[in-house]
């Protein structure tokens, strides 16, 4: 009887393990390296994409037929033919595990970051390969649509499932609620730039003009809003250039004792160029050399990047069906024709982040910036009329809550509803245009503290 059931257990798990294994690359034709949606999305017309110069849809582009040459076992693709499939990354003849040089032959960044930043990035030095941080799942799909790697679900690797508890420091305890690993600790995002669209239409011949790093961009990545590293596309198309940002996770992530230090962001170069002319030239054509160059360190993204960031682009005058021939690159314009914000994924800095950024700080000075107790502050100015600002301080990170009050005790407005701030010293903006003049109660709750003071209304 014992031994029968042992063997029906290990039927069941046998077959378990074979379902299992059967569902999992299941789901793949509904996975982005199946569908390309990525690609789909960023080009198309309704999203502000480079299909708004070119006028011609993805499908007639080589975009979404994309691939290394080959299948994993060495076997040619027929570009008139092909459609992605298990066998792009899979030589099952050697197992089910798929090597690193595989997946590099596609992604194109992530192979500059090891070949250039190998001796940097604290995860390759630790042997970590593509598999150690992303999942099954993001390769093979869920079951469900995604337009992008960027959406909520899409992907599963994060820096916190392996650094669940943040070190006590002052840099994480100022910005760990809003600001995200990636805007410190990644040293450089890496972009290919100038991508010429002539070569891609008419040859199926990927040139750029060449790769930009040494730079990281700092954007909002939505819908959570956190500051996120960011990076640039660019292509020009029969003279017209264009440009979209977008956050981007660099592979070149520093040793904690390398971390990016204050005065690398706060009052850095390129945020005193933008406050003194408005303007910051991400690349700009040095006439001297003939050549495209762009601007290192972080470059913050404005609220009206849309006009004060500047991008000079080149065009590639040989012929579009050879290899590249680097004098044949010619300057172009200055300026762009046409840029995208997906606002589903990335936001610019917010005025008031700008102006944090503005502020000359060290460390020295940022343990000054975290108060030693609770606060709720007189808002202020008071009276007010329709505006006024609510001042808290918290000297450690915690859930959040803000609500306004009628003098009568009902509730009119929710400010903050249980959202986690780090410690600091934070400001609200509270605009009752909608409400009748009178006293109002404003109330701070936290899991450790509440809170309440009365303001003023005058209309």
């Amino acid at each position: 009887m014992r031994k029968t059931n042992f063997a029906i257990l290990a039927i069941l798990l046998i077959f378990g393990t074979t379902l299992l294994f059967s569902q999992d690359p299941g789901y793949f034709g509904t996975s982005l390296h199946k569908t390309r949606e990525g690609k789909r999305t960023w080009y198309k017309k309704e999203n502000g994409g480079f299909e708004n110069i070119t006028n011609i849809p993805v499908e007639n582009v080589n975009c979404l037929k994309c691939h290394p040459g080959t299948k994993a076992d060495g076997t040619p693709i027929d570009p008139a033919t092909y459609t992605p499939d298990c066998y792009d990354c899979h030589n099952f003849a050697q197992g089910t595990t798929v090597p690193d040089d595989i997946c590099l032959k596609c992604h194109g960044r992530q192979r500059n970051e090891k070949t250039l930043y190998s001796g940097v990035d604290v995860h390759y030095a630790k042997g970590f390969k593509c598999m150690t941080c992303h999942t099954k799942k993001e390769m093979h799909g869920d079951g469900n649509s995604y337009q992008s790697w960027l959406d909520p679900g899409a992907t599963e690797v994060k820096c916190e499932n392996c650094h669940a508890q943040l070190t006590s420091n002052t840099a994480h305890n100022i910005h760990s609620a809003k600001v995200h690993c990636t805007a410190c600790h990644a040293k450089t995002v890496i972009s290919c730039y100038n991508c010429h669209f002539e070569s891609e239409l008419q040859a199926k011949i990927k040139r750029p003009y060449g790769v930009i790093r040494d730079f990281i961009l700092l954007v909002r990545r939505m819908p959570e809003g956190k500051v996120y590293s960011g990076t640039i596309m660019s292509i020009t198309y029969q003279g017209k250039s264009f440009v979209t940002i977008a956050p981007y996770r660099s592979h070149v992530i520093m040793p904690k004792s390398s971390a990016r230090q204050c005065s690398e962001c706060h009052n850095n170069a390129n945020v005193q160029t933008y406050n003194q002319t408005g303007k910051i030239y991400v690349v700009k054509w040095d006439t001297a050399q003939n050549k495209l160059i762009n601007t290192k360190g972080v470059i913050p993204v404005p609220p009206d990047w849309q006009t004060s960031l500047e991008f000079d682009f080149v065009d590639y005058t040989g012929r579009v069906d050879s290899a590249t021939d680097p004098t044949r690159w010619v300057f172009l314009k200055s300026g762009t024709d046409l840029r995208q914000e997906l606002s589903q994924y990335v936001a610019p800095l917010t005025s008031e982040q700008m102006a944090k950024l503005s502020m000359a700080v060290s460390v020295k000075d940022a343990v000054k910036l975290i108060p030693s107790e609770f606060k709720l502050l007189q808002n202020y100015p008071n009276p007010f009329n329709p505006t006024t600002t609510i001042e808290f301080h918290l000297p450690k990170e915690t859930n959040v809550t803000l609500k306004i009050y009628n003098s009568i005790g009902a509730e009119v407005k929710t400010l903050i509803s249980s959202v986690k701030y780090g410690a600091g010293i934070h400001k609200v903006n509270f605009d009752a245009s909608d409400l009748p003049s009178g006293i109002y109660i404003y109330k701070l709750i936290t899991p450790e503290f509440s809170d309440s003071k009365k303001m003023v209304l005058l209309k």
